[in-house]
């Protein structure tokens, strides 16, 4: 379980200014052009970096988001920070942050390769441990030269659960209601680059109202005050009572002063609401051939429930797909569940590992058409891995009303 800790005693020194690249000054005597080849190269940095950086909608299933990246105020440091926020299958949402190490054009093209990269692992559903294993096998095949810290959680809204792994990154705070931010106590891991060692997730029950906080050493840490000191100024500058997330945002960033800042700093606060239980159905199914019929005829309850009648019948047509091929493989009992957020979402989960993949098929052919059908008329669709087996999903665009 994890463990929470109010001090910040345990934070050591950024790793990242052990690695900083310092520039000679300029000497009177530098040939003007030299100055402006020096200042366009910034320029691109700069630019490179700030279309490498997401735009977030301020809301996810069950998520709230508020976020900055701040850019340095010292011409010479454009640097690699980054952050990000995913919706991953199953409506489980993905927080990353990460930095970089050094400056220039370089380390900004790889914050854009390394951002890119976790996107794709995430996607796979990989647990946070291993993504980040994955994603430092992929950073020493870019470069040889650059590290890199990252912290990856991964929250799930319908059981309330959030696991994260990090890879020598600043643990994130955790703010509550009515308590004072919190630093995590996790395991820091090597940065990503070093290769040759194994990373650890925790995981951690997250309450409807809890805000993460997850943020880069350029925020807390700049030449006039150490990363102890930052730390403890973010912790006091949450309000313990709940205010609007980008208000909380703003309050952040006040209290550490932006302007001292040598640094770039990246900042991202997600604020947890969860789903409803009454917008979840689950239920478990023996893979038999009567499996499919069953599907429907609980599909159909629940969209009834919820005002979704006129999805009913491309939903149960690939529910019947899903279940379909299941019980042609599975071995033990067939998950089925929905969810009813920004879409409807529909999950079979089996115990065979063999992922289905669409195939060809001629006008004539018999077979092969369920997965092509199912990817035409789904907005998305999808397989994942578990440890028991895997999951089968697609979603459905539920129409102007929203979710109750």
């Amino acid at each position: 379980m994890l463990e929470l800790f109010p001090g910040s005693g345990a934070a050591t020194a950024s790793p990242k200014h052990s690695a900083q690249h310092h520039t000679r000054p300029t000497d009177p005597g530098d040939e003007p052009g030299a100055s402006r080849h020096a200042e366009s190269v910034l320029e691109l940095a700069a630019a490179l970096q700030r279309s490498l950086l997401p735009q977030l909608p301020t809301r996810l299933p069950g998520v709230e988001l508020a976020y900055r990246y701040l850019p340095s105020n010292d011409d010479i440091q454009v640097g690699g920070d980054w952050f990000d926020a995913m919706v991953l299958p199953g409506k489980r949402i993905g927080l990353v942050v990460g930095d970089v190490m050094g400056h220039g054009v370089a380390s900004a093209a790889m914050m854009g390769q390394l951002r890119t990269a976790v996107q794709t692992l995430a996607f796979l559903g990989l647990p946070p441990h291993e993504l980040l294993r994955h994603l430092d096998e992929a950073a020493r095949r870019l470069s040889d030269t650059h590290l890199a810290t990252c912290l990856y959680a991964v929250y799930d809204p319908v059981s309330g659960r959030c696991t994260l792994a990090n890879a020598g990154h600043l643990p994130p705070v955790l703010a509550r209601p009515g308590e004072p931010g919190r630093l995590l106590d996790i395991p820091t891991g090597v940065p990503i680059g070093v290769g040759g060692h194994a990373f650890d997730s925790v995981e951690f029950d997250i309450a409807d109202g809890d805000t993460l906080v997850l943020f880069t050493d350029g925020l807390v840490e700049t030449p006039k005050r150490d990363i102890s000191e930052g730390l403890e100024l973010l912790r006091g500058a949450l309000p313990s009572q709940q205010v609007p997330l980008e208000r909380a945002c703003v309050a952040v960033l006040d209290a550490l002063d932006p302007v001292a800042r040598g640094d770039d700093a990246a900042l991202l606060m997600a604020r947890f609401h969860g789903i409803p239980a009454r917008n979840v159905a689950h239920w478990t199914l023996e893979p038999a051939p009567r499996a499919a019929g069953q599907a429907r005829r609980l599909l159909r309850r629940a969209l009834d429930r919820w005002s979704l009648a006129h999805l009913s019948p491309v939903a149960e047509l690939l529910v019947s797909e899903l279940i379909g091929n299941s019980v042609r493989f599975a071995s033990r009992p067939i998950s089925l569940r929905l969810l009813y957020t920004d879409t409807l979402t529909c999950e079979v989960h089996d115990d065979c590992h063999t992922l289905p993949v669409p195939r060809t098929t001629h006008a004539l052919s018999e077979s092969g058409r369920g997965l092509s059908m199912v990817s035409t008329l789904a907005r998305r669709w999808g397989t994942n891995r578990t440890d028991t087996g895997k999951i089968v999903w697609f979603e459905l665009d539920p129409g102007p009303q929203d979710a109750q």
